[in-house]
Parts: C-alpha cells; sequence; structure tokens
C-alpha cells in the first residue's frame, strides 16, 4: 500500500478514479473528501464514494483543491505544504515581497493612497485595488484619472469585504492592495508540484472584460506552454516551496511583452471556473500533471476556448434567446431566473460556451455581456 493521502475538495476537480490512479501509479494511496456545504450546490448530483467533512481526518495529509481546504490545512497544518507557500495563498502583499526578494518581477506596490494617486496623475496610468487577503475578485476595481477621485472610497470598501466566503473560509481581511496594472496579456496556469517534480496541468490565455470597474474573465484560451513560460514558473515554485511538499499550483500572471512574465496571483489549489472546458478535453488534465505528463493542446482547429457569458446588471432574466455561439452549450440561467451583478462569482455566469477558437479578443468578450436587452432591474421586476 502507498503513502496515504486526502485530496480535499472533490468538487473541484473531474474523473475522481482517474486522478486517484494516477496517484496510485506514483505510490500514493489517495482519497477525496468534500466539505457538506457543498451539497447545496450541487443538488441534482452527489459524489458517489467520497466522505463528506468538515475537517481533515486525524493523521493524514492533505492536498488542498479549493479555498476552503486551504484554510482548513491553514488551520490543522495536517499538509505538506510550505509555510511560505500557504502564507502566500492569503497575502498578496506577502507574495510579491517573497518573489521580489528572489529577484522575480512584481507589480509595483503603493503603500499610501497619496503614492498611488501621485503615479496615476503623473504617468498617466491605471492601477488596481484589491482586497489585501482575499480572493475571486471581490471588492477589485481598476482606477484610472476618470475615477481617481474615487480612490479612497474604494480603498475602503476593499478593507471592509465581509460576506459569507469570509466566514465561512475563515478568512482575515482589513486591508487593502494598491499596485500597478501591469499591462500585457494575461494568463492564468495550474501546476502540480510533487517533491521537487513540477508537472503542468494546463495554460489559458485569458481575456478580461471589464464591468462596473472590475475585471472579469470572459475567455479562456487552453494554449500551448513555451519552455520559457514554464521554467520561469518552475522559479516561482522554487521560492514558494520547499522540496518536501506536495501541492497544487494556481498563479495569474501578465506576459508584458519585455520578455518577462508578472506574477499577479497565486494559492496552492486548482484554479476554478473552467470545470466546463475540461470537461471538453480528451484527456483528464489532473491525472496526467500527476503522472507528470505536460499538457499540449492540439491546435489544428483552434484552440479550445471557454466563453462566458456575464450579466453587467443584478435582475431578472426577462428572455431565454442569449444569441448563443455555436458550440457544447452549457446554460444555467432562464427566462424569470435572479441574475447577480458578481463578476467574481462562477455562480453570476448566465451560460458558457465551449468551441474550438483561434485568437480571442476583447470584442469578443464585450459579445459575452449581457445587459438591458435581457436583464429587468430586480427592484421593478419582482414576478410580475
Amino acid at each position: 500500500m502507498g503513502e496515504k493521502i486526502i485530496l480535499a475538495g472533490a468538487a473541484s476537480v473531474s474523473g475522481h478514479d482517474e486522478i486517484i490512479k494516477a496517484f496510485s501509479e506514483i505510490g500514493f494511496e489517495a482519497e477525496f473528501i468534500e466539505a457538506p456545504f457543498i451539497k447545496k450546490y450541487y443538488k441534482d448530483f452527489l459524489f458517489k464514494d467520497i466522505s463528506y467533512t468538515d475537517t481533515i481526518p486525524e493523521n493524514r495529509i492533505a492536498i488542498p483543491l479549493s479555498e476552503y481546504w486551504i484554510s482548513q490545512c491553514i488551520k490543522s497544518r495536517q499538509c505538506a505544504i510550505s509555510e511560505k507557500a500557504l502564507k502566500a495563498s492569503r497575502s498578496k502583499k506577502y507574495f510579491y515581497n517573497l518573489l521580489a526578494a528572489a529577484e522575480i518581477p512584481v507589480p509595483e506596490i503603493f503603500d499610501t493612497i497619496e503614492k498611488a494617486k501621485n503615479f496615476v496623475q503623473e504617468n498617466n496610468a491605471t492601477i488596481i485595488v484589491k482586497p489585501e487577503g482575499l480572493f475571486s475578485g471581490y471588492a477589485v476595481k481598476i482606477v484610472s484619472q476618470k475615477n481617481l477621485n474615487l480612490l479612497e472610497n474604494i480603498v475602503q470598501k476593499a478593507k471592509e469585504v465581509r460576506n459569507n466566503a469570509v466566514k465561512l473560509f475563515e478568512v482575515k481581511n482589513n486591508s487593502a492592495l494598491i499596485t500597478e496594472l501591469v499591462q500585457g496579456d494575461e494568463y492564468s496556469a495550474d501546476l502540480f508540484f510533487c517533491r521537487g517534480r513540477l508537472s503542468l496541468v494546463r495554460l489559458c490565455k485569458k481575456v478580461v472584460a471589464e464591468i462596473h470597474g472590475t475585471p472579469c474573465t470572459a475567455i479562456c484560451q487552453l494554449v500551448p506552454c513555451s519552455e520559457d513560460f514554464f521554467k520561469q514558473m518552475k522559479h516561482w515554485c522554487s521560492v514558494l516551496f520547499s522540496d518536501d511538499n506536495i501541492s497544487f499550483a494556481q498563479f495569474d500572471f501578465i506576459d508584458n511583452g519585455c520578455g518577462q512574465i508578472v506574477p499577479i496571483d497565486f494559492a496552492c489549489r486548482v484554479g476554478g471556473g473552467m470545470s466546463e472546458l475540461f470537461s471538453e478535453c480528451k484527456n483528464n488534465v489532473y491525472a496526467d500533471a500527476v503522472w507528470g505528463k505536460q499538457y499540449q493542446p492540439e491546435i489544428s482547429k483552434g484552440y479550445l476556448t471557454q466563453f462566458n457569458y456575464l450579466p453587467t446588471k443584478s435582475g431578472i432574466l426577462s428572455k431565454d434567446d442569449f444569441n448563443l455561439m455555436a458550440g457544447k452549450q452549457f446554460i444555467y440561467k432562464h427566462k424569470e431566473d435572479f441574475v447577480p451583478e458578481s463578476p467574481s462569482s462562477v455562480a453570476s455566469r448566465i451560460a458558457v460556451v465551449v468551441r474550438n477558437y483561434l485568437d480571442a479578443t476583447e470584442k469578443d468578450a464585450e459579445r459575452l455581456l449581457i445587459g438591458d436587452d435581457c436583464i429587468d432591474f430586480w427592484k421593478n421586476s419582482r414576478r410580475k
């Protein structure tokens, strides 16, 4: 029998049997668990052959697959993940400072509102405000010359985020981080670090839409990973992890076009919001990474791409015809359903389409935004 581990967060990945088999073949006896509160999000489907528990079983080490289980690993220390990686998952400022000390390029941090304002005014630049200890885009806002007068208010709101996720995941947030908004192409990557060995789960190029000042991922394209990208990500992991660690790692980063990729976010888990995309892959990307296989997508007919249809306002859907593009369609909201304008939340998506596509652009992203034509302002449209 192999070394026993817990894969904590069954809802975060699909193909459990393949993933368990992959771990078995590298010497681990893996078991999935999930938190009971997840059940309400999967009313029509409950995972079979897994345990539902709020905590990591005693005398087991866990590999967290979601934010909730990162919190449990921090709380119990029942994982084989460095203190640095755990702390970097909960503090963007710590993450940036850690990488900067290793001479890795990171966004410039402004420690006062006045310095941030001067940077915008003197350089006609753009900055971004984020809650320092949160995740998933809560209270993230882009600030430029046109809304610079609102900076103090935006910073205060970022400090005061108090939602269900903060309470449930036992996350502390009482400060805001103000940094430059690095220009360039944005990417997201999942990697698997296993006692010094690093493999790529997937690399996605993203197209981001701005909804009321909040950046939101509208399009994800599975793209090949260059040797240079992988080399730089390997350097990041060498700073964050110890040689005996076992963990997934999710990074967001910007290719600034000058030979550098600049990390902007990190968590020791898998990325979220792309289950539809991975469901159309020929192989299980997580199992392949555990085996040590590097995912390289076929591009003969374009990149496998996920298009997220997003509401630009809260309200009641007035019709079902969203004029979805051709492809594999996943429709989550229908006429008379309430939709929240919450671009950081996967649950706010109206529909998703997965298909092969070449070069997605900002114009493509704009076509995915659903507003006045389909949504009635909720206060005026309560179940007529």
